[in-house]
């Protein structure tokens, strides 16, 4: 009988603590209730007409060999996300992959369904949209200080995950900063808030609320798997803000621009390099006719400081892309040993769609993306290698789909060892112009293979 009473203390304890750790208002009720109440009127459901391209089965279609094949693009009216309310006249707030490619959205309000709303803008490199239902006096939401969260503090993620609307779960910050989350159709400015409260496929576009009632992040993914593993990541609202102005006075957001590609400096990397410390961003290569080729800026430098500012890998696009256009800044950074400054005036970012042609070449070679094996993406991912690059990213219109995948750990390209990024660097603009066959060598957990791609 002792041994039973034991077991049982021993299981039921974690549960008292658990219990005990929960916050509780002065009459018993824990105060999600009431940061529910605040919140929920302003979430709305999107839905809207897209076209499904059944080259890609989704999870959630039982059909679709029979749409593939009878049917290769059809429209179908899906629900597809979350939003919420932003300002008493209307405005929302929500994902671009939540609406780009979709026509006739309808957004639902507790009360009532409005069709064929106005999108007034969208932004692919944070993945927002901004759209505009014509009504006043609406119930909204407001935007709080993202910076002002610490992990472990509670957060309400409210939205419309498989279409069951204003669906609440609770849970913490996990982690902030979060770079380097494959996300197809979203670009590359990542500063994610980390979060355990549960995000399902239909929660894109709704407010992560912290215990205040304010909105401090929008749901934007979830990590692997198409449901909850309690790793799930939201857009801050700081980043946000600066969107949702450019979006309403304009329909695109203006950005500074710099013209450099740039990696993630590591303590391998810094202690390699000469370097005391991580830190900063390193240069791998440099636009032609950018600001930063205009003055001096040269492939290897290792930028330290951003008008005054230390450069971490995940702020430093932002850093950039805030910097008001025709502005001069002081850019310090590290080359051959010695602590260079130069002045850059900032120039304004070209349009998505119109980038210069040397830039889209120099954005994918054979549509791969890849990262350091050492970087603090490829540790995301789990991966323990020490030498090579990680593909963390395939076009479907490159050559390379559906020969290597998301994943792959690039080893060996024809007679060349891969031991970094750098050297992958160098024999990509070696062989970027060359139409013969390229030879892979690719590893994937413990199986090695080499893979011959033709240009």
């Amino acid at each position: 009988m002792k041994k039973v009473l034991a077991i049982l203390m021993v299981m039921t304890f974690p549960l008292f603590i658990i219990a005990q750790n929960i916050p509780l208002e002065e009459n018993g009720k824990s105060p999600f209730v009431e940061v529910a109440k605040k919140v929920m009127p302003s979430v709305v459901n999107i839905s809207g007409e897209k076209i499904v391209n059944f080259q890609v089965p989704e999870f959630q279609d039982p059909f679709y060999e029979y749409y593939k094949k009878y049917f290769p693009n059809i429209p179908k009216e899906i629900s597809l996300g979350s939003g919420f309310i932003i300002t008493e006249d209307g405005y929302i707030l929500t994902n671009n992959h939540v609406v780009d490619g979709a026509e006739n959205i309808v957004v639902k309000t507790k009360d009532k369904t409005y069709r064929n709303v106005e999108v007034v803008g969208k932004d692919r490199l944070t993945d927002l949209a901004l759209l505009k239902i014509n009504e006043k006096s609406l119930p909204y939401s407001e935007l709080g200080n993202s910076d002002e969260m610490d992990i472990a503090d509670w957060v309400i993620a409210i939205g419309n995950p498989f279409g069951l609307e204003r669906t609440v779960t609770v849970g913490v910050v996990s982690a902030k900063h979060r770079t380097g989350i494959n996300l197809p159709g979203s670009g590359g400015f990542q500063d994610f808030i980390q979060t355990d409260a549960a995000i399902n496929p239909g929660n894109s576009g709704g407010p992560l609320v912290n215990i205040k009632g304010e909105v401090i992040g929008i749901n934007t993914a979830i990590l692997g798997l198409p449901g909850n593993i309690g790793i799930g990541f939201a857009i801050p609202s700081n980043i946000a803000k600066d969107v949702i102005k450019d979006l309403m006075t304009k329909g695109e957001v203006e950005r500074g621009y710099l013209g450099i590609y740039y990696q993630e400096v590591t303590q391998d990397m810094a202690e390699g390099l000469g370097i005391e410390a991580a830190g900063g961003v390193i240069v791998s290569q440099v636009v032609k006719d950018s600001p930063a080729e205009k003055v001096g800026i040269k492939e290897g430098d290792i930028i330290l400081e951003f008008n005054g500012s230390d450069v971490t890998f995940s702020q430093f696009p932002f850093m950039v892309s805030r910097t008001t256009i025709g502005s001069r800044v002081k850019i310090k950074t590290f080359r051959n040993g010695e602590t260079i400054t130069l002045n850059v005036l900032i120039a304004k970012r070209p349009a998505e769609g119109k980038l210069t042609e040397q830039e889209k070449k120099e954005e994918m070679w054979l549509g791969l993306e890849v990262v350091d094996v050492t970087s603090e993406q490829a540790k995301n991912h789990g991966i323990e290698e020490k030498e090579g690059v990680l593909v963390i990213s395939v076009q479907r219109e490159g050559v390379a789909y559906g020969y290597i995948e998301k994943g792959d750990i690039i080893k060996k390209i024809n007679n060349e060892y891969i031991m970094d990024i750098k050297d992958y660097n160098l024999i990509k603009q070696k062989l970027r112009n060359s139409d013969k066959p390229v030879v892979f060598l690719i590893k994937k957990g413990d199986v090695s293979r080499f893979i011959t791609i033709t240009p």
